[in-house]
């Protein structure tokens, strides 16, 4: 009896065996071919009238052995749908859209206009697409945006990645979001979201010196030396013509390229963008909502500049509620900092120690990121985005008032802001 067990079993072993080769053998299991695939490493939307216009930026695959980094390139096109749009491309060049790699979405002015999810749906739809895609919106075009071939890397994907990664947004400066939670804001009951603002700026601020130079270029090079020969000249010309040509490509010289910055978050109502946070007012935001780590602040007192290094945050929020529907919301964070950098120069012994902050500076940081505290509560309520979760805590400690409240409660909720810096010593 045991012998006729073990033999079974081994039928059994065996034959699950075949069915697992067979399986092996008659699937497509074979390699993703590259070139006949466009890899999308950003997604771009703009809105023209009853039109999507998609930029979608595409890698293009390169020989590893020669050690080049990735080249991509971006194509425009256009449909009555996101999806309409994506067919385009695989029509234009016969690669077929892939979105598996994608990193970014950014939202057009346009499209941020109209609600958002007009654009965005099909993204949520997408079973290969991930959700922690990051998201953000612009000025203007996104075709334009990520047309931009900035300094720090030629893809502009990945030169936004890096102003948009989890660093920056501990050091305070930058509010990132993703999909996955700009939609959760939406749905949410407060339907509200935010992101943030992508944007180029000039690597350098003019000074006088470049400002006259660029006079005298202007001006047809007076300073150039009158006895060239015939030959220099050509060479010179030569050379400005294929400067020419690189700036019309968009590979312009390393003085040109621009950088990104996000310093500014975008709130968004029901999905359209209605208000814009200063610098300031999304590093308040991020005091209150994020674990800062190491966060440079600027303050200023009596002519002189001292920048603390802020090591630890801890926000509290609370809300009480009276019974006639005003309630009060009250914001309450510690910070611990030291002194990074002082304007003016201090004594040895005070430079020793980064805890030994100079009088009055701790008061003049409370007051002024209070200031924007408030002023971030104050933009965020006028516009009707609830920012700080009032109806959230209100679910929390008050279900039951929820649904009597849920339509007026932020209107009526002052903000009671405190702000307190302690020493790290």
């Amino acid at each position: 009896m045991h012998n006729t067990h073990a033999r079974n079993t081994v039928r059994y072993y065996v034959l699950i065996l075949l069915v697992l080769s067979f399986l092996f053998f008659s699937g497509d299991f074979g390699l993703l071919d590259v070139q006949k695939t466009a890899l999308i490493l950003a997604v771009g939307i703009d809105k023209e009238e009853d039109e999507f216009i998609v930029t979608s930026q595409i890698a293009l695959p390169q020989d590893s052995k020669q050690g080049k980094s990735t080249q991509t390139v971006q194509l425009v096109s256009r449909g009555k749908t996101i999806a309409d749009a994506f067919e385009e491309i695989n029509a234009k060049t016969g690669w077929y859209p892939k979105l598996v790699f994608c990193d970014l979405i950014l939202l057009g002015e346009s499209a941020a206009k109209q609600n958002a999810f007009d654009s965005l749906d099909y993204f949520i739809r997408d079973e290969y697409f991930s959700d922690n895609c990051q998201m953000a919106t612009c000025d203007g075009s996104a075709k334009d945006v990520l047309n931009v071939s900035a300094l720090v890397d030629p893809s502009s994907s990945t030169a936004i990645g890096k102003i948009l990664s989890a660093h920056a947004e501990r050091l305070g400066s930058v509010r990132p979001t993703t999909l996955h939670d700009f939609a959760i804001g939406y749905y949410g009951d407060a339907q509200c979201s935010f992101a943030p603002i992508v944007a180029t700026q000039p690597q350098q601020e003019p000074t006088q010196n470049s400002e006259k130079d660029s006079q005298n270029n202007a001006n047809g090079g007076q300073s150039e030396q009158s006895g060239q020969d015939s030959q220099n000249g050509q060479s010179q010309l030569g050379g400005q013509s294929s400067q020419g040509e690189q700036n019309a490509q968009g590979g312009s010289s390393q003085n040109e390229k621009p950088v990104f910055s996000a310093r500014e978050t975008a709130l968004f109502l029901r999905g359209k963008r209605v208000a814009t946070l200063t610098a300031e007012e999304t590093f308040a935001f991020n005091v209150v909502k994020t674990s800062l780590k190491l966060a440079p602040f600027t303050v200023e007192k009596e002519n002189a500049a001292c920048t603390l290094t802020i090591k630890q945050n801890d926000p509290k929020l609370s809300l009480r509620v009276s019974k006639d529907g005003r309630a009060n919301l009250s914001i309450k964070v510690t910070l611990t900092a030291g002194i990074l950098d002082y304007s003016q120069s201090l004594p040895l012994d005070k430079i020793a120690d980064v805890g030994d902050v100079p009088d009055g500076i701790f008061y003049a940081a409370e007051k002024k990121l209070s200031a924007d505290v408030h002023s971030v509560f104050e933009k965020a309520r006028a516009n009707g985005c609830d920012l700080f979760g009032i109806q959230d805590l209100l679910l929390k400690h008050k279900p039951r008032s929820l649904q009597k409240y849920q339509n007026t409660i932020l209107q009526n909720t002052n903000a009671d802001v405190k702000i307190h810096f302690r020493n790290l010593r």
